[in-house]
This record gives structure tokens, sequence and C-alpha cells, in this order.
């Protein structure tokens, strides 16, 4: 990727922007497994109508690649937008 051809400023926005969509997007895997785990929100708190061991571990193995994919995604945003931040601290 070159970033030659755009003013500091815009790279540096550029760059805050990436690591701000990286952040949300781990904080959205991260919630999305924990909602897959506890099986959405809690409508009847009562002892009788608890989700037994299997339930929940059958609801984490199912939300582990999601929440892979997820992460992975979000920390490639990361890095990419961490990247430019030093390609724009180096320019300067």
């Amino acid at each position: 990727m070159s970033f030659d051809n755009i003013k500091l400023v815009t790279r540096r926005n550029l760059g805050r922007a990436l690591v701000g969509t990286g952040i949300a997007v781990l904080l959205w895997a991260v919630l999305a497994f924990c909602n897959t785990t506890i099986g959405g929100p809690p409508s009847n708190l009562h002892f009788a109508n608890r989700r037994s061991y299997t339930e929940i571990k059958q609801a984490t193995h199912s939300g582990f690649l999601p929440l892979a994919a997820k992460a992975t995604a979000g920390m490639l945003i990361l890095l990419v937008g961490s990247w430019v931040l030093k390609k724009d601290e180096d320019a300067s």
C-alpha cells in the first residue's frame, strides 16, 4: 500500500479511524460470543429455567468459529491502523 499522495492529516485520521474500527469489531466479537453462550437475554431468572451444562457447552462450541473470524478481522483492522499511524509518524 502506498499512501504517499495522501496528506499527513488525512493519513493520521485514517489510522485513528482504523484503530477505532478494529477495537469496535473486537468488542462486537466478544459481546456476540457472550450472547451466544448465555443464550440471549434472560427472561425468567428461576432455578427451574436454567440451562444445562451440555446446552451451554454446545452453544460455546458453535459460537467459537464466528468469534475467531470476527476477532481476526478486528485484529487485522487494528494492525493496519497502527501501521498507517506508524508510517505517519515516520513521515513527519
